[in-house]
């Protein structure tokens, strides 16, 4: 069983437009980063959702399939279909059929997809309650 661990760390940016601002960054064990910047929204499910639509991209294709999509109509560039099941909130489909996942929408919302893809997420936190990471584990009934 391969598990990934996610890390999560946290700095303050020092950037002349964004100085002060909290950069969340989340790092995986493939060697890629995410990071969001900024306040007053989930940012770990900001990361998170970002790791999946990365590089689970294909399952949530998949997973797509078989939901049924209401049209939401244009919004900024990105998204043009979207679902109103209440599982899936923070999933849209872009116009090309690729998935798109607004992680702002809580990182709730981002577990519940990352389970409907067959993925097994469990925390890890410090000593003081912090979300340090995540394992991530495929389950055994979507291996067989």
């Amino acid at each position: 069983m391969k598990i990934n661990h996610l890390k999560i760390t946290w700095s303050i940016s020092r950037g002349r437009d964004t100085y002060g601002y909290n950069i969340c960054k989340l790092s995986s064990r493939s060697g890629h980063s995410y990071k969001c910047n900024g306040g007053g929204y989930d940012m770990i499910g900001t990361v998170f959702g970002d790791y999946l639509e990365c590089e689970h991209q294909e399952a949530l294709q998949a997973l797509v399939r078989y939901l049924p999509l209401e049209d939401y109509g244009s919004t900024p560039d990105k998204v043009v279909k979207g679902t109103y099941h209440p599982n899936y909130y923070g999933l849209f489909i872009k116009p090309d059929g690729s998935v798109y996942l607004n992680g702002g929408c809580g990182f709730e919302s981002m577990r519940r997809i990352a389970e409907a893809i067959g993925l097994e997420v469990q925390w890890e936190g410090n000593k003081k309650g912090h979300t340090i990471g995540y394992y991530i584990t495929q389950k055994e009934e979507a291996l067989a």
